[in-house]
C-alpha cells in the first residue's frame, strides 16, 4: 500500500501539486492520466523522491514520512528500495550492455554481489521476451527494447511499487504494443504499478483504477472501465474526447 496525505509540491512560487490526498492498495494497478502540465509526472516523480514534495504524509507499507520534517538520506534510500521507476527516456548507461544495466541497480541498491545479480536479471530479461538482447548495448536495441530493459531494471529490484513515467511517450508508434504488452504481463503479479500515460485504451483494458489530474489536483478517479463509461466531470470528458479524436 502507497498513500499520500495532503501532498504539496512547488518549483519557485508555482504550486505544482496542491495538497493531493490518494492511496494505492497492495497489487493495484493505477492509470494516472491528464493534460500536460496538470502535474501528473511530478506526482510520480515525489514518490520516490527525485522530487521533494515541502508538505503531507508518505506512507509505504511500514513507512511513513512526514515531509515537513527531516527526511534523512537512509529515509530516501528506504523508500527507494522499495519502489522502481521505468522512465520515458529509458536512462541506461550507454557504455554498459543490457545485462550489466539491470546487474547495476542491483549491485548498487540492493547490495548484491555480481553473480546473484547476474541469476537474476537473466530472469527478468526472459520475463521481458529480451534473453537475445542481453549483451546488447543500448545503441543496438531499439526504443522498445531500451525500454524493457528499463522495465527488467525495475522488476529485478522486486520492489513493492513501480512507477512508469508516460513509457511509451519516447517510441515510435510500432515500438509502443511491445511495451504495452510487456506491462499488460506484468500486472495483477502482486507489485502495485501507477502508470503515468496517455494510452487511453491500455489505462482502460489495463488498469484497475483511473486518477484524472488536472491544475496540481485529483480532479476525479474510479475503476477504469466505469471511469471511461461513465465520466462525471466535464473537464474529464473533454479530455477524453480530445484523446480519442487526436
Amino acid at each position: 500500500m502507497i498513500e499520500v496525505k495532503n501532498w504539496k509540491k512547488s518549483f519557485g512560487s508555482n504550486q505544482v501539486i496542491k495538497g493531493v490526498d490518494y492511496r494505492v492498495e497492495t497489487g493495484d494497478v493505477v492509470a494516472i492520466i491528464g493534460a500536460s502540465g496538470s502535474g501528473k509526472s511530478t506526482f510520480l516523480r515525489t514518490l520516490n523522491f527525485l522530487e521533494k514534495a515541502e508538505e503531507g504524509i508518505l506512507t509505504l507499507d511500514d513507512i511513513t514520512l512526514d515531509m515537513s520534517g527531516k527526511i534523512s538520506k537512509k529515509d530516501i534510500l528506504n523508500v527507494r528500495r522499495n519502489t522502481a521507476m521505468v522512465f520515458q527516456g529509458f536512462n541506461l548507461f550507454s557504455h554498459r550492455t543490457a545485462l550489466e544495466n539491470v546487474m547495476e541497480a542491483l549491485i548498487v541498491v540492493k547490495k548484491m554481489n555480481k553473480d546473484d545479480a547476474k541469476k537474476i536479471a537473466k530472469e527478468e530479461f526472459a520475463r521481458v521476451g529480451l534473453q537475445d538482447r542481453m549483451n546488447y548495448y543500448p545503441h543496438q536495441l531499439s526504443g522498445g527494447q531500451q525500454q524493457r530493459v528499463g522495465i527488467a531494471r525495475a522488476l529485478a529490484l522486486n520492489p513493492r511499487v513501480i512507477l512508469f513515467d508516460e513509457p511509451t511517450s519516447a517510441l515510435d508508434p510500432e515500438m509502443v504494443g511491445e511495451v504495452l504488452d510487456v506491462i499488460r504481463s506484468i500486472s495483477h503479479q502482486g507489485t502495485t504499478l501507477i502508470i503515468v500515460t496517455h494510452e487511453m485504451a491500455f489505462a482502460r483494458d489495463v488498469a484497475d483504477r483511473v486518477v484524472f489530474f488536472s491544475d496540481g489536483v485529483i480532479l476525479e478517479e474510479g475503476p477504469a472501465k466505469e471511469f471511461f463509461a461513465n465520466p462525471k466531470h466535464d473537464r474529464t470528458r473533454q479530455f477524453i474526447q480530445r484523446i480519442n479524436n487526436h
